[in-house]
């Protein structure tokens, strides 16, 4: 990935991060917790590695799009910079609401939009790109006629191509907890009780201190035994370490944020809300279960329904609980029993019929504290023409209208072993090349399903950006 400058932090490592845009940084203060997992891991048999680098099972301190403890975004490092470019115009508070299609011949020609309570249209001249992500890009499809036909009847939305548009939605599921009680006072804990004052919000403000580490310090990638890839590498699972439990704001953000019920949260965190704990994160990067995606209304303002289905295959609950049990069995190593670290044994609310610790009391606790972890993808899949699930071509040109492009992370056909902020990048830089390429070739044919036109690998071009 071309977009990414790694720290000198993370010399040593062999990465694939070359200079430009982006940066990804190891947090400059580690509390003493994050320490402690590495090295426990480690001692379970974990190696230390740069799990951007090829190898992923192991553990390692996190990487993360930071600079000075603030988060680099694609908007300011991409757009930012354009933003006063001659041939760049940013229009804001505008809701598009529709494509707009020549039914005649299929072709994209603009956008209907809403702006100050005004419906105005725009006129491509060259394409229309889509990358409003995976839930509105594939809502917008539907809303223009194409997607599966007879979902787009049921509106009485007039239907230009019949596309498995929303048919697949994939989900990295992630649980919370186990959680960790610390019986003593530890290096660089990170709490708002004791954190906040006046010297460190100066500190912070500097791009300095405690308040600019991530709430996930480091990370463990293991590979469950119902994980079916042919490749003994490939992890199905990554244990996310967390500064703090969920109860580190009192409730006033993070539960709502994750939609636990205020039962499960006054039953399970509340009650050590005024202790130091930590907790993992598991989160499912391969999960079996397949979701769907679905309109609500013919209304543009309404988002669409999705439904993730979470464990309609057992094997996602068993992949969940092989994670939680790994985390705890890192954490029973000797470097965390020197901190009096301790298992919270609380049962969460809706568990208490299964004895704690059991593989059954385990799956409850899966099944009751599982949540989205916003990793959307597959809704607009990209595949061959001979794929029924697919809905853009390798040039992510929407299968049977011409000048019409979805680049975001819904075109992703399956989940990556990643999180999807670092895919989403790449699909934007690749799209670069392609749109580029096809103004220059005048190239805007249109690509049928099961068409005879072959199908070539994408190939990466050198890096030139086309603004001076």
């Amino acid at each position: 990935m071309r977009c990414i400058e790694l720290n000198s932090f993370v010399s040593g490592f062999s990465s694939f991060f070359l200079h430009a845009k982006l940066s990804s940084f190891h947090a400059f203060l580690r509390s003493k917790i994050a320490t402690t997992f590495v090295e426990s891991a480690q001692r379970a048999g974990y190696p230390y590695l740069d799990y951007n680098a090829g190898d992923q099972l192991g553990v390692s301190f996190l990487q993360a799009n930071t600079l000075q403890g603030r988060r680099v975004t694609s908007g300011n490092a991409y757009l930012y910079p354009a933003r006063k470019r001659p041939n760049l115009h940013i229009l804001t508070s505008a809701w598009v609401t529709r494509v707009l299609i020549n039914k005649a011949n299929k072709e994209a020609t603009g956008v209907v939009f809403v702006r100050d309570g005004k419906t105005q249209s725009v006129t491509a001249r060259k394409e229309v790109i889509l990358s409003a992500g995976a839930f509105e890009s594939a809502k917008l499809l539907m809303l223009s006629g194409v997607g599966p036909a007879d979902h787009l009847a049921s509106f009485r939305i007039p239907v230009v191509q019949n596309l498995p548009v929303g048919e697949l939605l994939y989900e990295h599921p992630g649980v919370f907890g186990p959680v960790f009680i610390v019986r003593q006072p530890i290096d660089n804990y990170v709490s708002l009780d004791e954190n906040i004052n006046f010297s460190n919000i100066v500190q912070y403000l500097k791009g300095r201190g405690v308040f600019t580490t991530n709430s996930v310090e480091s990370l463990m990638y293991v590979k469950s035994p119902v994980a079916e890839s042919p490749d003994p590498g490939l992890p199905d699972v990554e244990i996310m370490q967390a500064f703090s439990s969920i109860d580190f704001d009192t409730g006033t953000g993070t539960p709502r944020a994750f939609r636990l019920t205020n039962a499960t949260y006054d039953g399970y965190f509340r009650p050590i809300m005024n202790l130091r704990s930590f907790q993992y994160l598991p989160m499912l990067m391969k999960p079996y279960t397949k979701g769907k995606l679905r309109l609500r209304s013919t209304n543009p303002f309404n988002h669409p329904l999705f439904q993730y289905r979470y464990f309609e295959d057992d094997r996602d609950i068993e992949a969940l609980v092989y994670g939680m049990q790994e985390a705890i069995r890192v954490t029973s190593q000797e470097p965390f029993r020197r901190l009096g670290v301790e298992l919270y044994r609380k049962q969460v609310p809706g568990c208490e019929q299964h004895p704690f610790g059991t593989h059954q009391y385990w799956r409850c606790h899966v099944m009751t504290l599982t949540a989205t972890f916003h990793h959307q993808v597959a809704t607009c899949k990209m595949g061959p023409p001979s794929d029924p699930e697919a809905v853009v071509d390798h040039e992510l040109r929407v299968y049977g209208v011409r000048r019409l492009r979805v680049v975001d992370i819904g075109v992703v056909p399956f989940p990556p072993t990643a999180h999807t902020a670092a895919v989403a990048f790449v699909i934007g830089e690749k799209a670069a090349d392609l749109v580029r390429d096809a103004a220059r070739k005048e190239d805007y044919r249109v690509r049928e399903k099961h068409s005879s036109l072959p199908v070539q690998s994408a190939r990466w071009s050198p890096f030139e950006w086309p603004f001076k």
